[in-house]
């Protein structure tokens, strides 16, 4: 029989179990309220129909934040509803944690930064219940442009990509369509082209060229046989187990080699560059002046100028050999004439000799030159 007192403690226990899980509850939850986040949106041009808000959001395979919203633009941007944009908005909070604690701007230009870079949003499905969660991809941006907006973004804006399941309903959709626009005709027709070409080989199969082309075909057949045999007991020889190392080894040392001297390699295709560079430029300015016309009309001068010059030359070599006759003229008088002249030099000598005397005794006598008798020479014995 159970007593009043019971009763209460029953009904206290419950009242605080109760007051206990709420708490923890609402502390729990508070904590979300309270911590710091950044605010991201994207819009998908397709349903979004496993995602639901509190969705984790990846960079390559990191949780970095969770869904926060799920609406239609039109709700969210004027401009999308007088424009009737149906595009799905989602907005994301963003784990500051996982960017070092930028402030909200430099996380904007960040992702502005990331998204020219071609870091796109896909809805990926986690397997077989069908969920889907939002996977930071990078992908080229050029294919994968960013949906056409007429209004800016509140938030940081990454742009979106098709999910996978989404390309795969349109590849299937496109095939459907290609399926769905041959007519019964065209099938007809097509069977029939098959038939005929069929018909066509069997009947040239049928006749002497066909045959001889049957057995050349078995020929190669059979010599690709052999050469598959031939190979096969190549590759079982137990040298080639000792090739195969050592093809190796070449092969590391050539990559070695080709690594050590890559700075050189590029020196000298840097050079070769810079020669066939100036050898070009070379040949420009010589093609230039070959076709200038005023080339022609000097090379028509020249002509003559070197014909000048070849007459010249001739004249010259005949006056050198008239010099050099002269010369051994003049080398022959010398020598006929030799002795006179020796005698014609001692003459101008003893001339030249008094005529010194002569000055010396004006020097010391300039009376006795000019008026009286010349001094008697002296006697050295005498004294």
């Amino acid at each position: 029989m159970i007593r009043k007192n019971d009763y209460f403690k029953l009904g206290l226990f419950i009242i605080l179990g109760t007051g206990m899980l709420l708490a923890m509850v609402i502390i729990l939850g508070a904590g979300r309220y309270f911590e710091t986040t950044y605010p991201l949106e994207t819009y998908f041009d397709e349903s979004v129909n496993g995602l639901s808000v509190g969705s984790p959001v990846k960079l390559r395979g990191v949780q970095v934040g969770r869904v926060s919203e799920i609406n239609f633009v039109s709700n969210i941007y004027p401009e999308a509803r007088e424009r009737e944009i149906r595009y799905v908005f989602v907005r994301c909070e963003i784990n500051p944690d996982l960017f070092n604690d930028m402030s909200d701007e430099e996380f904007v230009e960040y992702v502005r930064r990331e998204s020219k870079r071609g870091m796109r949003i896909r809805p990926t499905s986690l397997g077989l219940t069908g969920q889907l969660f939002l996977n930071t991809v990078y992908q080229d941006a050029d294919s994968n442009p960013p949906l056409p907006l007429d209004w800016a973004p509140e938030f940081a804006y990454i742009p979106s990509v098709p999910s996978t399941l989404s390309r795969v309903e349109e590849a299937v959709t496109t095939i459907s369509k290609t399926l769905s626009s041959l007519r019964q005709e065209d099938l007809q027709s097509i069977i029939t082209d098959v038939k005929s070409i069929v018909g066509t080989i069997d009947d040239f199969m049928k006749t002497q060229g066909g045959q001889e082309a049957g057995k050349r075909v078995l020929d190669i057949l059979q010599s690709t046989r052999g050469i598959l045999s031939r190979t096969d007991q190549l590759l079982s020889d137990p040298a080639a187990d000792a090739i195969i190392p050592n093809v190796s080894a070449i092969t590391a040392n050539v990559s070695r080699i080709t690594g050590e001297s890559a700075d050189n390699i590029i020196k000298a295709a840097g050079e070769t560059r810079e020669a066939i560079a100036s050898f070009k430029q070379a040949s420009q300015v010589l093609s230039r002046t070959l076709t200038d016309p005023r080339m022609d009309k000097a090379m028509g001068e020249i002509a003559p100028t070197l014909e000048n010059i070849s007459r010249a030359s001739a004249d010259l070599a005949a006056a050198v050999s008239k010099i050099h006759a002269l010369v051994n003229r003049v080398n022959g008088d010398i020598a006929a004439e030799e002795g006179a002249l020796h005698s014609i030099i001692e003459d101008a000598r003893e001339v030249l000799q008094n005529v010194k005397e002569l000055t010396g005794d004006a020097k010391r006598y300039p009376s006795g030159v000019l008026f009286g008798n010349p001094p008697t020479k002296p006697n050295p014995e005498t004294k």
